[in-house]
């Protein structure tokens, strides 16, 4: 590919150093000087200085010691998207890197490729043609893994339109909340535990017995477990009784007895937080099932299903809602639409990298300014 390069090279124009067209390539060359030696190791793969170097000068960032750790980081993801688009066995083929490389060093005004202007970025970053071609390639692959991770995301006009809902609309709620350590200490008589229980668990359950040391408190323990379960399915099941039949909050809070609190305005989608952050976020109720289908139909002073955690019980009420159910413009659609697509592809992809990330062996060396 190189040789048909050189062959079919004139350099009767000169191209601005480094022009970008397609794989980032930065609008200023520098000479670097520093020795290449590695910053990181990804599964086996090393990464030096002057990779860093390349990709902070792509992203066309300044060398600052703050910014410097997060562009560590991304071209370390951009490595591991580069290793799973391998994995699928996406690979661009000779003639698409010939094509990009010419795009990349031909003028636009002219139309004219100039191979010195090759030249002289390889030169600059210290890069032989291989390797120019591996980098090429490799953006070339994410490319398109990038477009059929669009491709698949799909946004429909009624997504768009209850996205647009949510986004206009303001709620607020009041909940109540019983922790599992609370329910202990007022059920305390009910989850006593006696020696004949142990007794006739161990008798009935043989299995069970592991270790004379510790049989007896192990089993103690797990029968009490079982006593506050069965407590706590009694109480969901009065809470449950009470929000079906359309009953107030105040009914079943006054059921719960628990601590209550009343949260900051909010639009639906945002994140959930106590009035003045007192309390900090709500994520137990704003991760629930129950509160992404209810609350915004859910009646002020009703009560809402409890919402059973491993920390203890919620339950909830609208006090304000002013939900705005006035019908978007078709470019407002439009655009959201596009917000919505570039989301959940962003969050497809982010999914994708955590878990190949998660799998993934790697070896740091933050110190890449030596």
């Amino acid at each position: 590919m190189y040789r048909i390069l050189l062959k079919e090279t004139k350099a009767e124009t000169l191209l601005p150093p480094c022009s970008s067209k397609f794989f980032g390539m930065p609008d200023v060359c520098v000479r670097f000087k520093t020795p290449s030696t590695t910053v990181a190791v990804v599964n086996g793969k090393n990464i030096d200085r002057l990779d860093f170097a390349r990709f902070r000068e792509q992203l066309q960032l300044p060398r600052d010691s703050k910014l410097d750790s997060m562009v560590f980081d991304r071209l370390i993801m951009h490595e591991l998207l580069w290793q799973y688009t391998q994995k699928l066995g996406l690979y661009a083929s000779d003639e698409r890197v010939t094509t990009a490389l010419r795009a990349n060093f031909t003028d636009p005004a002219t139309g004219k490729y100039n191979h010195d202007s090759l030249k002289n970025y390889m030169h600059n970053f210290h890069l032989s043609f291989p390797k120019l071609e591996n980098m090429v390639m490799r953006d070339i692959a994410i490319n398109d893994f990038n477009s059929l991770v669009m491709t698949g995301v799909a946004v429909s006009k009624s997504d768009a339109k209850e996205e647009y809902i949510c986004q206009n609309s303001k709620i607020q709620i009041r909940y109540a909340f019983l922790s599992k350590q609370d329910l202990m200490k007022r059920y305390a008589g009910r989850t006593l535990v006696t020696d004949e229980e142990i007794a006739a668990e161990m008798k009935n359950n043989p299995g069970e017995l592991k270790d004379p040391a510790t049989d007896k408190n192990r089993i103690k323990e797990k029968l009490a477990n079982k006593k506050i379960t069965s407590i706590e399915e009694e109480l969901i099941g009065k809470i449950n009784a009470i929000a079906s039949a359309g009953g107030s909050f105040a009914d079943a809070a006054a059921l719960l007895q628990g601590s209550g609190g009343i949260s900051d305005v909010f639009t639906p989608g945002s994140p959930l937080k106590e009035q003045g952050g007192r309390g900090g976020t709500l994520a137990p109720i704003e991760n629930s099932k129950i509160f992404r289908e209810t609350c915004m139909n859910l009646a002020i002073g009703a009560s809402s299903g409890p919402i059973h955690t491993p920390g203890g019980i919620y339950i909830f009420t609208p006090t304000m809602k002013q939900i705005n159910y006035k019908e978007p413009s078709e470019a407002d659609l439009k655009t959201l639409a596009g917000e919505m697509h570039r989301d959940r592809a962003n969050s497809i992809m982010n999914n994708i990298l955590v878990r190949f990330n998660e799998e993934s062996k790697i070896i740091k060396n933050l110190n890449i300014d030596q």
